[in-house]
């Protein structure tokens, strides 16, 4: 079985396998997105989908080991973000102050690919690779907790919508679920690498 994963990952190409994660990336994100409104609470796509995430940005990071994979990964989201955000919070709700508010969401999605790039090649060769991949995934997570409040806080009209309201209260209820599902995604992703 392990041949077979591992198979698969070598006869694609690089960069058909980081589009391919970076596909699964935005479905998660949308589909996160989505419950997001339906419940009003604003906080799934961060906390739940925090393992997911964390294990499609850390997997192809531990596989091709090159810098910038992490970000290329968001890539998909960012530029198809780009119009579902315009349209969705901008044109349809009117919840984002002004059209400078999406453009903010795509490059917060490459900063937070960005960060799991930074955290991986900037922490000490000396550390076991697993505990680089759990380190990297929570840096991953922590900056995605932190930009996305930003990103709640300001871009938006004030209680234009309910997220800007409840998720930084209830983020900060719930940041240590965050870092625990982050570090497992990236434990998941170096069990994955090295086809356990």
């Amino acid at each position: 079985m392990n041949t077979t994963r591992r198979s698969f990952l070598q006869r694609w190409k690089p960069w058909q396998v980081v589009l391919l994660f970076g596909l699964l990336q935005s479905a998660m994100t949308g589909f996160g997105t989505f419950f997001d409104l339906a419940t009003g609470v604003g906080m799934f796509f961060v906390y739940v989908v925090a393992h997911l995430n964390a294990l499609v940005v850390v997997l192809p990071i531990l596989l091709y080991r090159r810098f910038g994979v992490g970000a290329a990964v968001y890539l998909p989201w960012a530029i198809s973000g780009l119009f579902v955000e315009y349209y969705l919070e901008y044109v349809l709700y009117h919840h984002l102050r002004s059209p400078w508010g999406v453009v903010g969401w795509c490059v917060i999605g490459l900063a937070i690919g960005f960060s799991a790039d930074l955290a991986y090649k900037y922490l000490p060769r000396t550390m076991s690779e697993r505990r680089r991949a759990i380190l990297t995934a929570v840096t991953m997570g922590c900056a995605n907790f932190v930009l996305t409040t930003v990103a709640v806080t300001t871009f938006y009209v004030p209680t234009s919508t309910p997220f800007s309201e409840t998720f930084p209260g209830l983020g900060c209820w719930a940041l240590p679920w965050l870092i625990l599902n982050s570090g497992l995604g990236g434990y998941a992703a170096y069990a994955i690498s090295r086809g356990a």
